[in-house]
């Protein structure tokens, strides 16, 4: 199993980020390998993604089903694999980041993984942000607790099966924390720029 966690600020209120989480059609296209998405109905959608995990490249298909619409807090949903043995589940999570006693925002949970995790994790970012770009952010990103600033949690969970899994599960792990970062920062980075009035 691999997961994932990654928390940002930003200078805006909670429902401004939760207006543009709950349609999917406003930040699909920011998540990493995306090709295409059909909704079906109000909960549940077929994502296309292309993944390069190493050497290979597959285009895989999942079936997502939101299973929790909790506005302007929460928007929770549930992953299974169309052409691949894969599950798992995500969460956007977003709170008023007021509280001073608050931990910082931008927290990837290094305290549980060892050193040689951390290394191939910084690693592995580094890669990824080198492919794939870093998002630039407006000066107020990843500020502290204050007045006004609100915070978005994205965790995400995959969990492959079949004879494959360990293989599959080893390549994907460092590249999840990464992915989970970037699909946040383009998420408030938008928003920022939409405040900024450079959208």
């Amino acid at each position: 199993m691999a997961e994932a966690e990654y928390s940002t600020t930003a200078k805006l209120p909670v429902e401004t980020i939760w207006d543009f989480v709950k349609e999917m059609d406003n930040w699909a296209t920011f998540v990493t390998g995306y090709q295409s998405h059909e909704k079906q109905n109000e909960t549940d959608s077929v994502w296309v993604l292309k993944g390069d995990v190493g050497v290979l490249t597959r285009t895989l298909e999942f079936q997502v089903h939101i299973t929790e619409w909790n506005g302007p807090e929460r928007v929770r949903f549930t992953l299974k694999g169309v052409n691949e043995a894969l599950e798992g589940e995500g969460t956007f999570t977003m709170t008023r980041f007021q509280d001073e006693n608050a931990a910082p925002a931008a927290t990837p949970d290094a305290g549980k993984k060892g050193s040689v995790a951390r290394i191939l994790e910084a690693i592995s970012r580094f890669f990824y942000h080198l492919v794939h770009g870093r998002v630039e952010r407006s000066a107020s990103a990843d500020s502290g607790p204050g007045e006004g600033v609100s915070k978005m949690t994205f965790q995400l969970r995959l969990d492959p099966a079949g004879p494959m899994a360990p293989m599959i599960n080893a390549m994907i792990k460092p590249l999840l924390f990464p992915a989970a970062e970037n699909l946040a920062n383009k998420i408030m980075a938008t928003l920022e720029s939409r405040r900024d009035g450079n959208a």
